[in-house]
């Protein structure tokens, strides 16, 4: 995989967490996914309400799954999404970006942004 296809994959929160929950698990029904994704806390503060959860269903369905499929990093149908030989190269690309950058270090960037504005 090349280093901008990489980037564009793995710049967002939701991709690199569908990457990781396969890694982990492998193979995986699509609520699992939806169900997983909500427990590391990826989206919106409050998940457990029904409308979060279709939210997330549908981003999955029509903006995710395909990018990670077009890049050859998994494959999905209407009830499971698995993962390809080529999710251990994305893999590979995420650990040698390090962790994310935590929420403290981000809001405190802010405070500074504003407060030197």
């Amino acid at each position: 995989m090349d280093f901008e296809t990489a980037f564009d994959l793995l710049s967002n929160e939701y991709r690199r967490a569908i990457v990781d929950v396969l890694d982990e698990t492998g193979p995986v029904s699509r609520q699992q996914l939806t169900t997983r994704l909500l427990a590391r806390g990826v989206g919106p503060a409050d998940a457990s309400d029904r409308p979060t959860r279709r939210r997330l269903r549908i981003a999955l369905h029509h903006n995710h799954l395909p990018r990670l499929a077009d890049a050859g990093v998994l494959t999905y149908d209407d009830e499971r999404v698995a993962p390809t030989p080529e999710l251990d190269a994305t893999v590979e690309w995420l650990e040698e970006s390090g962790p994310d950058t935590p929420s403290t270090a981000i809001d405190l960037g802010d405070q500074l942004t504003k407060f030197y504005a």
